[in-house]
């Protein structure tokens, strides 16, 4: 079982994968490899992008395998949802980048760092590369990407095996996110699990108009999907001006904060005692 931890991840074929899993096939454009590349890239740069989402989704549009649908079956959240705890441990890729903005993209010759302040990391992308044959797993995988026309195409793999994704959600009809008292969100109903050896995420990011990035990523794992899950398009807003100067943030965890209408206030609790409150249907 998942214990305090925080927030809440098989061989994959390009014939299962379709043409929207086309980052292992030789880059299209060698843009990036260059500092002039810098004016003509898509400007990703200035500001820092805050995503319009959550770090959940809806519902999964795709087939389980067997041994996903055991583990779903058997998932409490009460005592399986990863809480965050001594050493603030990162839940890695997709999570973190969807709840870690704002983003801040850098750009250097052959290479996009993507700064995600809320988790004080650092997101390294490779352009007009190829994935080595050999790498320690992260926590936010290894990288690499190349343009098509207007839209970064990035292929994500080699994950530690101690993350976790979203498998889906305990009661779907319910939504992701059941608001408490205050608009307060609980993740009760969300589905965390583990992933297989050969976890694939490829990400399809573009500029719809000059001020808002959005994600479209597909996830691969044929040890708990049947197929490829498209994931709902991520959207993020351009900030500017002195908002959008990187801030340094630093994890200090000491409890699950709740709305509590009796006191109109947020109320922190430790992990345990949010647990047994969570048990007994006192946490709202």
């Amino acid at each position: 079982m998942l214990k305090h931890t925080f927030w809440m991840t098989a061989v994959i074929s390009l014939l299962v994968a379709g043409s929207a899993l086309a980052a292992d096939a030789a880059p299209t454009s060698g843009l990036g490899s260059k500092w002039e590349d810098a004016a003509k890239m898509p400007d990703f740069f200035n500001g820092m992008w805050m995503s319009r989402g959550g770090m959940v989704d809806a519902a999964v549009q795709v087939g389980y395998t067997a041994k996903a649908k055991a583990y779903m079956a058997k998932y409490k959240p009460s005592k399986d949802l990863p809480y965050a705890g001594i050493g603030c441990k990162t839940p890695g890729m997709p999570i973190i980048q969807r709840s870690g903005t704002p983003l801040k993209f850098q750009f250097t010759p052959g290479l996009l760092s993507v700064y995600i302040e809320n988790a004080s990391m650092t997101r390294f992308i490779h352009l007009n590369a190829k994935h080595r044959k050999e790498s320690d797993p992260t926590f936010l995988g290894e990288s690499v990407a190349h343009f098509e026309g207007d839209t970064l195409v990035v292929d994500t793999v080699n994950f530690r095996d101690d993350i976790v994704f979203q498998y889906g959600l305990v009661n779907p009809k319910a939504g992701p996110m059941s608001g408490g008292a205050g608009g307060a969100p609980s993740f009760t109903n969300v589905i965390f699990g583990p992933h297989g050896p050969n976890l694939r995420m490829v990400e399809r990011m573009r500029l719809r108009d000059p001020d808002t990035l959005e994600v479209k990523m597909t996830v691969l794992d044929d040890t708990v999907f049947t197929g490829p899950y498209e994931a709902p398009v991520q959207t993020y807003i351009r900030v500017k001006g002195e908002d959008a100067w990187p801030g340094e943030w630093q994890c200090q965890i000491s409890g699950i904060t709740y709305y509590d209408p009796a006191k109109d206030d947020a109320v922190s609790l430790s992990p345990e005692e949010a647990l047994k409150r969570l048990d007994a249907g006192t946490l709202r």
